[in-house]
């Protein structure tokens, strides 16, 4: 490799980097010092620090001067809410959220991975929703929702170690999924039967199912959930439902040429030393 492709791939490594720090802050929705954010993004906290530097400069983070922890700047929020309005998946996602929302009577969501957490993007209510409260943006724990294991599932283990190292599984209600290799078989079935279900393992007011949009080459551009009181008798005809529709989405971004990357592009690259 010559001198200009040695430059260009660490141009491209330092890109890489970056996102990994932005997306960090945006999994945890507090603010986090440069330590933190090492162990979190596997990097040593003075290339950490100096990928922070250039950050802080053009607006994607700002620093509590008090605290001197770091979290997402107006400019990385301001362009994400641009997206919200502007992106044909959220477009496209509502017209099938309706149909879903109608058809179930529950609430209708689309979800994202921001890193291991789960991302609610969009959301309908159902005439028997129980959820009267959404935040678009707020970051759950994604191993504890159908939609959240669900995307999990299709992640390379090397990067779910992260999760059961860094962030652990924590217990939300009696059903909650705590053990690594429990949650390992989870991802199994769930990839053997296409779709995701949770019991009661996030909230005790209610469960989801769960069905993904797929790229052209079935990895997940995002996953469609049926969130609520859903008694298991209807699981069946529910999970028909939600794969219908999802298939039916990706087909159709599809054919109108826009169909997006997978939500599991952004991957988890090699540590350094602090070079």
């Amino acid at each position: 490799m010559n001198e200009r492709e040695n430059r260009d791939a660490g141009h491209v490594r330092a890109v890489s980097r970056a996102t990994r720090i932005v997306t960090a802050l945006a999994e945890h929705p507090y603010p986090l010092g440069i330590v933190e954010l090492a162990q979190f993004v596997r990097l040593s906290p003075a290339s950490v620090h100096r990928i922070l530097g250039t950050l802080v400069s053009v607006g994607w983070v700002e620093q509590n001067s008090r605290t001197a922890k770091y979290r997402l700047g107006m400019h990385a929020i301001g362009i994400g809410s641009v997206g919200m309005v502007t992106n044909p998946v959220l477009h496209d996602a509502r017209m099938y959220l309706s149909r879903l929302a109608e058809w179930s009577g529950h609430d209708a969501v689309l979800s994202t991975l921001v890193g291991v957490k789960a991302v609610q993007l969009s959301r309908v209510a159902g005439a028997h929703t129980e959820f009267i409260e959404f935040e678009p943006g707020h970051p759950q724990p994604a191993y504890a929702m159908a939609d959240g294991k669900l995307l999990l599932s299709y992640m390379p283990y090397e990067q779910r170690r992260n999760l059961y190292e860094n962030d652990g599984l924590r217990r939300f209600t009696p059903n909650t999924i705590t053990d690594p290799d429990a949650m390992e078989a989870e991802f199994s079935r769930i990839q053997e039967q296409g779709y995701a279900v949770d019991n009661f393992e996030r909230f005790d007011t209610g469960r989801g199912i769960a069905a993904p949009v797929l790229d052209a080459d079935r990895r997940p551009i995002a996953a469609m959930l049926c969130l609520g009181k859903i008694e298991p008798d209807r699981d069946a005809e529910i999970i028909q439902q939600l794969l219908s529709l999802a298939r039916e989405m990706s087909e159709r971004l599809r054919a109108a040429g826009d169909l997006p990357a997978s939500a599991l592009d952004i991957a988890m690259p090699e540590t350094d030393s602090g070079h």
